[in-house]
């Protein structure tokens, strides 16, 4: 009887815990970011500039996360450039970290960041979702 309860906390644990990874929250949930957003309202339009330098461009992309991708899993963007990024999960819950530039969305949002680092910067997945959570990762190259 004892064996039989042990085996059933256990099934019911990983049940908890596999369904929290696969369900769709598009509301943000309760996690929080720790990279400060200074994304404009909604409603407001970046475009970019019209001089030549990268700095004033705004690059806006948009990822969708799912189990267990990034979709774009490549970002390219000019050095300098100002990167407005906002992450969507289509499928369970996810995050975004690019450590290299002190970025962590630990739900859907948006954040800005300037691209200030030539070269290939990895970001990965921050919230625990999965078998797949560790290979869920992508790069942004700074030309």
């Amino acid at each position: 009887m004892k064996k039989s309860m042990t085996v059933l906390t256990l099934a019911l644990s990983c049940s908890l815990a596999l369904a929290g990874c696969g369900s769709k929250d598009s509301s943000g949930g309760s996690g929080s970011s720790s990279a400060p957003s200074s994304a404009p309202s909604a409603g407001t339009s970046m475009s970019p500039g019209t001089g030549g330098s990268a700095s004033t461009d705004v690059k806006e992309v948009k990822v969708s996360a799912k189990n267990f991708t990034f979709s774009p899993n490549e970002i390219r963007v000019k050095e300098g450039q100002k990167v407005k990024l906002t992450l969507d999960n289509t499928e369970g819950m996810h995050g975004l970290a690019i450590p290299d530039f002190k970025v962590d969305l630990q739900k859907p949002g948006t954040v800005e960041f300037t691209a200030d680092k030539k070269g290939e910067h990895e970001f990965h997945c921050s919230v625990m979702c999965g078998a797949g959570h560790a290979d869920m990762k992508g790069k942004i190259i700074v030309e």
